[in-house]
């Protein structure tokens, strides 16, 4: 079966994601390109959820029709509309939308790409993380400020957790668990919730401290709870400071420190981002090093 993602939908993806999120039996006859009776059967033969509106008339959620389309292996076709969009426009449009404030329209987007075949480590690495160099840049620039620089990774992190919420995978059971952490002077907490997301999508169990995490906190999660791996990232921007020269001291005796920690609780440390090329090679040593958030997957 193939899957007529047409323009109508898209239209109606962007008017109905800014209300309830949900599709009607037929908006979703529409996008797998079958009869409404057909959508009825998948529900009563209980092959597709859904809900019921205070009117009794079945609605359908974006994460009722993934997981339905995951399920049965069905791959959705693009559109003209989405085919003539090209990566780059993508990119302009979900940074005008930040800077305008709008967290709706950069989900939805979010969902177009996903619904249309792009992964989600390939949404991370070639769409959220060169929507952040260009924020950057903006920043170098002085086109912004760093209150609007803090601003927009808000929206991005907002908008990502809302997007996370209604795609992400049913979860099983799990013992494996995952911290994911910045360190003391690493304020930027967005890229660690990209891990997070992502560790989360392939079924870990994650608890994320976020920034700033002092060590001394960390041996008190270790001796209470059992984890597979540490995650830390450390990126290059103006609003980390732990590889900041004047910095970089504590960081290497944190990072010494967290994997003395690690030793002692037999956990596997991973280290993230531009940035740990700066660290103590001695101490990268005890360390899998990654640049790229695919690769975070990869190495777990």
């Amino acid at each position: 079966m193939q899957i007529k993602f047409v323009q109508y939908v898209h239209k109606f993806v962007y008017s109905r994601m800014v209300n309830k999120k949900y599709l009607s039996t037929k908006q979703v006859s529409v996008i797998f390109d079958v009869d409404e009776s057909t959508v009825r059967r998948w529900v009563l033969n209980n092959k597709i959820e859904c809900s019921s509106s205070a009117g009794g008339h079945r609605k359908f959620s974006y994460k009722n029709i993934i997981d339905f389309s995951s399920k049965k292996g069905i791959k959705i076709e693009k559109s003209d509309k989405s085919n003539n969009i090209s990566h780059r426009q993508h990119i302009d449009k979900i940074l005008k939308h930040i800077f305008l404030n709008d967290i709706r329209s950069i989900e939805i987007i979010l969902i177009q790409l996903y619904l249309n075949g792009i992964l989600l480590v390939d949404m991370m690495d070639n769409y959220i993380e060169k929507i952040l160099v260009k924020i950057q840049n903006k920043l170098d620039k002085g086109e912004i400020s760093i209150a609007e620089e803090h601003i927009a990774r808000k929206i991005i992190s907002k908008a990502l957790n809302n997007f996370k919420l209604t795609v992400g995978k049913e979860r099983s059971d799990c013992n494996k668990n995952i911290l994911c952490l910045n360190l003391e002077n690493d304020i930027p907490d967005l890229p660690i919730d990209m891990i997070q997301i992502l560790l989360e999508n392939n079924n870990f169990n994650v608890d994320n401290c976020g920034s700033n995490t002092d060590t001394k906190d960390i041996k008190k999660l270790l001796s209470n709870k059992k984890y597979e791996a540490i995650f830390i990232y450390l990126c290059d921007r103006q609003c980390c400071t732990s590889t900041v020269k004047d910095n970089l001291i504590k960081t290497n005796k944190d990072l010494e420190a967290i994997s003395d920690l690690a030793q002692e609780f037999n956990i596997k440390l991973f280290l993230g981002g531009p940035s740990f090329k700066n660290i103590n090679k001695n101490i990268l040593k005890k360390y899998t090093t990654f640049t790229k958030y695919s690769e975070s997957l990869q190495i777990i």
